[in-house]
């Protein structure tokens, strides 16, 4: 039984953005709708480089990293631009209370605020307990915390395209798109 969504695991270091990026895309072109959130910039170890998530379908770029100086440690991410992305899940919702449901909808990553309850964590639930697709990445560290979270909604996928590309066929089954091409 295919689960409506699906969490690819990668070791943490920003692996699978380009690979996520790819596919999807390649969806797209294929004429899936596909919403939500991809990374534009990931973790700067030299801190020169904000990071940012990609609205899917507009393009707009939300900053979600605070600077905090040269030499600082810890987390630089900032709760108030990944809320300010977050909006871009929301009209996804409010899009499907109205009739308008996508195919997918990829949200960057379950992560540290996830796992505390913050950051998208809202978000995800709600499309997750609408039945819409939800496509993420989820590190090794937060395994747990994303099993947690999902339980028994969830599956989780390696990190390799033949078998993301599986699920989504599965999903595009499930979800009874002819019109869409294989």
């Amino acid at each position: 039984m295919v689960l409506p969504a699906a969490a690819v695991l990668h070791k943490g270091d920003g692996e699978g953005d380009a690979l996520l990026a790819s596919i999807i895309q390649q969806y797209q072109q294929q004429g899936w709708c596909i919403q939500g959130l991809l990374t534009e910039q990931g973790k700067d170890m030299t801190s020169k480089k904000p990071m940012a998530l990609r609205d899917i379908q507009s393009g707009e770029v939300f900053v979600i990293s605070q600077y905090r100086g040269r030499d600082a440690r810890g987390c630089s991410l900032d709760l108030g631009g990944l809320s300010e992305a977050g909006k871009v899940l929301r009209n996804v919702l409010n899009d499907a209370e109205n009739g308008s449901v996508p195919d997918l909808v990829f949200i960057n990553r379950f992560g540290h605020g996830e796992t505390q309850g913050k950051g998208l964590s809202s978000e995800f639930a709600e499309l997750i307990s609408a039945g819409i697709p939800v496509l993420t990445l989820v590190s090794e560290k937060y395994l747990d915390a994303w099993q947690t979270f999902a339980g028994e909604l969830a599956e989780i996928l390696p990190l390799e395209r033949e078998v993301i590309e599986g699920w989504l066929h599965d999903i595009q089954k499930l979800n009874c798109h002819p019109n869409k091409s294989d």
